[in-house]
This record gives C-alpha cells, sequence and structure tokens, in this order.
C-alpha cells in the first residue's frame, strides 16, 4: 500500500475511533450533537478507511497477481479523493448544498479514474477478483450519484422513490459486498494456503451479488417493488451465506479459528445478513421498518466493514508495506468482542426503545474500544516501516 494512502488509512481510523467515542458521550447526553453527525461517522469509515485502503491498494494488487509491472502512485487520484472526502465531511457539518457537490464529485472522478486504471489491468492473466472489484466502484459511482442528490434534491429528477434505501444499497450491497468479496478470493489463500472456492463457485457468487444488488437497488428506487427487492434479496443472501461457508471451511481446515483476526472476518458478516435478514419481516409488515433502517446502518458499518478492516489491513500494510511474508490478521479478542457486543447493543436499541439512548451509547463506546488496539496496530507497522525506509536512506 502506498505510504499517502496508508498514512490517511492510520489517521482516518483514530478519527473513527473519536467519532465512536462521540457518539456513546451524545446518546448518553453527556455532549451535545451536531448537525448530520451519523453521516459523518459513517463517511469515515466508508470513504475514510475504507475507500484509502481500496483505492492504494487495488492497482498493486492486481498488477501483483497479473504478473504486471508495479504501476506508480497514481497522487490526481489520491488529491482527488481527499480533497472530495474533505469537501463532502465539510458540507455535511453544516448541511453547505456547494461544499456536497464539489466532494461528490470530486469521489465520483476519483473512483472513475480507479476503474479505468483497474480496466487497463484487463487480460487473460487478470485474477478472478477483477470483475468484483470493477463491478463493485460501479456501484460505489451509482451510490455516489443518489447520494450526493439526497443533498440536493435530484430525487425527483432521476425518479428515484426512496432516495435514502437506494443510497445505503448501492454502497452496501453493491460496492462494499462486491470489493470485500474480491478481497476474500484473493487474501484468503494468502493466509491459509488454500483458495476460497473453485472457479465455479467464484463466478457464481460474483453474479448472484451482482444481480441481487441490482435488485436491492431497484426496488428502493422504484419505490418498494416487491419483485426485484426480493430476488434481489434472495440472490445476494445466498451468495453471502455460500461465500462465509467457504470462508469457515478453509479457516476451520488450516487452523485459523484460533486467532481471533480470522475470527473478525467471519463475525463481520452476521451485521450484514442481520439487516437483510429482518427484510422479509419488514416487507411484510411484521415488523415497523423506520427504526431499523435508521439505526441498523450503524451496526452495519461499525459490525461489518470496520471489523473487515481490523482484520484485513494491518495483514494488507504488513504484507505491501512492511514487505513481510507470513504476516497476522489484525485484531485481538478484545476488539472482537467490543466490536461485536457495541453491535449487539446497538441492535438492541432498535426493539428496546425506553432505553434506547442508553443501549446505543454503550454501544458505540464498546465501538470504541474496540478501535483501541487496531489504531495502536496500525501506528506500530507505519512506524516500523519508517524506521526501515530512514535505515536504508542512512549511509546516502
Amino acid at each position: 500500500m502506498p505510504i499517502p494512502y496508508l498514512l490517511t488509512t492510520l489517521m482516518f481510523t483514530f478519527v473513527a475511533l473519536l467519532a465512536a467515542a462521540d457518539a456513546s458521550f451524545v446518546s448518553l447526553n453527556l455532549i451535545g450533537a451536531f448537525p448530520a453527525l451519523r453521516w459523518v461517522r459513517v463517511h469515515f469509515i466508508t470513504l475514510g478507511i475504507l475507500s484509502q485502503v481500496i483505492f492504494g491498494l487495488l492497482p498493486l494488487l492486481i498488477a501483483s497477481l497479473s504478473k504486471k509491472p508495479k504501476p506508480a502512485m497514481r497522487w490526481n487520484i489520491w488529491l482527488t479523493l481527499n480533497i472530495g472526502f474533505v469537501s463532502l465531511v465539510a458540507g455535511f457539518a453544516g448541511v453547505n448544498q456547494p461544499m456536497i457537490l464539489a466532494g461528490g464529485t470530486l469521489i465520483f472522478t476519483a473512483a472513475t479514474l480507479l476503474i479505468l486504471q483497474l480496466w487497463n489491468v484487463r487480460g487473460g492473466d487478470a485474477p478472478a477478483s477483477l470483475k468484483f472489484y470493477i463491478t463493485g466502484i460501479f456501484y460505489l459511482l451509482v451510490g455516489i450519484i443518489i447520494g450526493t442528490g439526497l443533498w440536493l434534491n435530484w430525487s425527483e429528477a432521476l425518479y428515484i422513490k426512496v432516495p435514502l434505501e437506494a443510497h445505503i444499497h448501492a454502497n452496501s450491497w453493491g460496492f462494499m459486498s462486491l470489493v470485500f468479496a474480491g478481497l476474500l478470493v484473493d487474501f484468503v489463500p494468502m493466509v491459509t494456503g488454500r483458495p476460497l472456492g473453485t472457479n465455479k463457485n467464484i463466478s457464481l457468487i460474483y453474479w448472484g451479488m451482482t444481480l441481487g444488488a441490482f435488485g436491492l437497488v431497484l426496488g428502493p428506487w422504484l419505490g418498494g417493488s416487491l419483485p426485484p427487492t426480493v430476488s434481489g434479496l434472495v440472490l445476494h443472501l445466498s451468495s453471502t451465506i455460500w461465500m462465509v461457508v467457504l470462508m469457515i471451511r478453509v479457516f476451520k481446515e488450516s487452523g485459523r479459528l484460533k486467532g481471533a483476526g480470522a475470527w473478525h472476518l467471519v463475525s463481520s458478516y452476521l451485521w450484514i445478513i442481520a439487516p437483510i435478514g429482518m427484510a422479509p419481516f419488514i416487507l411484510l409488515g411484521l415488523v415497523e421498518g423506520a427504526p431499523i433502517e435508521q439505526t441498523a446502518p450503524q451496526a452495519l458499518i461499525y459490525g461489518w466493514v470496520l471489523q473487515f478492516g481490523i482484520a484485513l489491513i494491518p495483514y494488507i500494510a504488513r504484507r505491501f508495506f512492511l514487505k513481510d511474508e507470513t504476516p497476522q490478521l489484525g485484531g485481538n479478542w478484545v476488539s472482537l468482542a467490543g466490536a461485536t457486543l457495541g453491535s449487539i447493543f446497538v441492535w438492541a436499541s432498535i426493539f428496546i426503545v425506553p432505553a434506547r439512548g442508553v443501549l446505543y451509547g454503550i454501544g458505540f463506546g464498546l465501538y470504541a474500544i474496540a478501535l483501541i488496539y487496531p489504531v495502536k496496530e496500525l501506528f506500530e507497522i507505519t512506524q516500523d516501516g519508517f524506521k526501515k525506509i530512514e535505515s536504508a536512506y542512512a549511509g546516502w
């Protein structure tokens, strides 16, 4: 991972810790909130931590797996992504439409440039994961358009009936699900020495997730239309469960389930399956959808995305920055317990209304505890890497 992306990943991980602590204090009425707080928290993980890793890693990873030369650092992509992210967060904080438009446009530009960069790597030697990455980033472009339009009243012009849900589905079931699946396809063999699954299984998972995500975006786009929503739900959920089963099997066979890092990856998927699993009850009117739709994305991001990153980001940094041939997955048992219990408390806050604020506050307090070790881990990796660089240049 290039040094600029590693440094911004470390910085945004630390900010995510502070944001989780802040959410806890706000819910417990210890401090006041500011507008769009939950949007800022979520985007510090998705566009902050997650995008830094994806944008920095994928060109290097695909070139390496395709046996092609290491690509040069694309400063235009890094600057466009990060200037856009800062503009977007600033726009959220003040509900400033021009800043949100500028931020969304810049991030859209960075994502488009990344797709073009990855597209140029395609060919006979390209790994099976490449189609996951390109399709996932395409869904990110869709999510950016819908998300930016939420603040600029584009929804009517685009005929989007339920824009917030369509935005979340494009980013979660499209962008993150597909990119994460691609990362598992590539990194599970590196960690365990065994492939995640056969080529046929990987292809079926790809098409199930891709078509499932399309249905889950199209459903709310059309105002909650059941045929695309239900078909998308079935395809995406079955593909995800099958992928997790394959992952557990490979980790068990290789003895990796003895460590917290593998359990971070496995348990993280509980928190993407949970909201999908609740969808039928919402569609049938058995459960009120509004509280789940408002709160579940927080548990989704901190329970799924963050846990996935806690395990994989230190591994990636050790392998590509420290050049460690046998790196360990990140996280420890405290970070695993904190992230898992935090998600349980946040979900409990949806249904136990009298104690909602307290439960939500405890949940985010546990998320903050879960992030302490990963921040320390990334700081130590960065420090060790710069020591090596300093030693290499000491004789000059």
